[in-house]
């Protein structure tokens, strides 16, 4: 009996081992190859069939926050209000590139940001928290607002949703946030996000764990079902996230357990920037039900749009439902 007992020790130890090594291979592992991620992109853009003039574009870095974030520009010139993007979880800028050319040509400044740990930018890969990933996108704010001037507003798909939510939440100086999808990560109504179901009642035995293993990593399919959310040509995240250099595809426990609970800077009734959410009926991870509860609750200048019969790729799938409305509401908003 005590050899078994020793012998089972000895198995968990060395699986913690290994797996904290694995983590740390993972996320040490540093910036994609300059050239392998512009071959990639190049190689996104046919399949996507997306036509963009790139002498449009810019990529720069700034220093913020103890990174080097990778910003990805369309200047429309000083007198043009500003739009900061935040791509979601796994993600990076130019996976909306769509998104942020077509708002460019609907007369804005357009700043995509690469956050900590993703495509270009440095840290620790998919090790991140969201309070940490609203300081980047303030820090695209400010960027936007030494360079352009006048008013800035933000926008962020998926967890970049939140991301924006949370930052319209702590900044009452940005002039408007655009949410596709938004949550109040309290630990309670947010749960219907997670994968697997929980008990509230094993929220704190949860977060417990996510902080005991805060630096270790799993696999984000284990957090998303990727197998059910598609891209333009129809492939599915899954197949991408295996070929594309510039995602992410481990995510760290405590990235989790941010997502699973972190207060927002003030209740949502207190929120005073304008938002706009924007959302679908087929949401396989963001349920309607769940982000219309938080809207209702939004006491601020406010607008949704909710696409029906789309899934949860609006962003990057259905932009010509998207572009318009989006435009429109903010270039009212900002006058």
């Amino acid at each position: 009996m005590k050899k078994s007992v020793l012998f089972i020790l000895a198995v968990i130890v060395l699986f913690h081992i290994v797996w904290y090594a694995g983590s740390c291979a993972y996320q040490r592992q540093g910036i994609p190859d300059q050239k392998e991620a512009k071959e990639y992109q190049e190689k996104y853009l046919k399949r996507m069939n997306i036509a963009i003039d790139q002498s449009k574009m810019e990529e720069t870095d700034i220093n913020a926050n103890g990174y080097r974030l990778r910003l990805t520009v369309f200047p429309a010139g000083k007198h043009a209000p500003t739009l900061v993007f935040m791509p979601g979880t796994m993600c990076y800028a130019q996976l909306y590139i769509e998104f942020l050319y077509k708002m460019y040509r609907q007369g804005f400044n357009v700043v995509g940001i690469d956050m900590r740990g993703h495509g270009m930018s440095s840290g620790l890969r998919g090790n991140y928290d969201i309070n940490g990933l609203v300081d980047d996108l303030l820090a695209g704010v400010k960027y936007a607002r030494d360079r352009f001037g006048g008013r800035v507003a933000i926008a962020g798909s998926s967890q970049g949703g939140m991301v924006a939510f949370y930052a319209a939440a702590r900044d009452d100086s940005i002039d408007a946030a655009v949410c596709h999808n938004l949550a109040d990560l309290n630990g309670k109504d947010n749960l219907v996000l997670v994968r697997f179901w929980m008990p509230r009642a094993l929220v704190p035995v949860a977060g417990f764990l996510t902080g005991l293993y805060r630096n270790y990593s799993i696999p984000v399919s284990l957090y998303l079902d990727l197998d059910r959310e598609h891209l333009k040509d129809g492939s599915t995240l899954s197949a991408d996230v295996k070929e594309n250099p510039l995602m992410v595809s481990w995510i760290s426990i405590g990235a989790l357990g941010s997502m699973m609970r972190t207060e927002l800077p003030k209740p949502v009734e207190k929120i005073r920037v304008p938002i706009m959410m924007v959302y679908s009926d087929g949401d396989n991870i963001f349920p309607q039900a769940y982000v219309e509860s938080i809207y209702n609750r939004l006491t601020c200048e406010k607008s949704s749009l909710l696409l029906k019969n789309t899934d949860h790729m609006i962003m990057t799938n259905h932009l010509d439902r998207v572009i318009g409305p989006v435009s429109a509401w903010l270039k009212k908003t900002m006058r």
